[in-house]
């Protein structure tokens, strides 16, 4: 799959409608490094290769999604950084902190 950032004018043109996503593999492993990059993050106890760009930007998507009335469903994979639970936890920080006047649209 392309970037997240190249696949966001697909979803706007399929909108309004939910965001089903897969945050699946960092990039610096490239589209067949998934064995490269289990090994590196084993034991997936913390966040090896935080990857900000994608974050900010899944936030930013999630957010504008649940503002305009649509659900949002999002799986992450160890090998996204190192920790699914971790990048839950910094997902959901950012997401939050992108609408921090609407804090109850985060969660409604």
């Amino acid at each position: 799959m392309p970037p997240l950032e190249e696949q966001l004018p697909i979803l706007r043109k399929l909108w309004p409608g939910p965001l089903v996503c897969r945050w699946n593999l960092h990039a610096k492993h490239g589209s067949f490094g998934y064995e490269q990059a289990k090994s590196s993050y084993a034991p997936f106890d913390q966040l090896v290769d935080e990857d900000l760009a994608t974050r900010t930007t899944l936030a930013r998507v999630i957010a504008g999604t649940v503002r305009g009335g649509q659900q949002a469903f999002v799986t992450i994979n160890n090998k996204a950084e190192g920790s699914a639970p971790l990048s839950v936890k910094k997902l959901a920080m950012k997401w939050c902190g992108a609408c921090p006047n609407e804090f109850a649209a985060c969660f409604p």
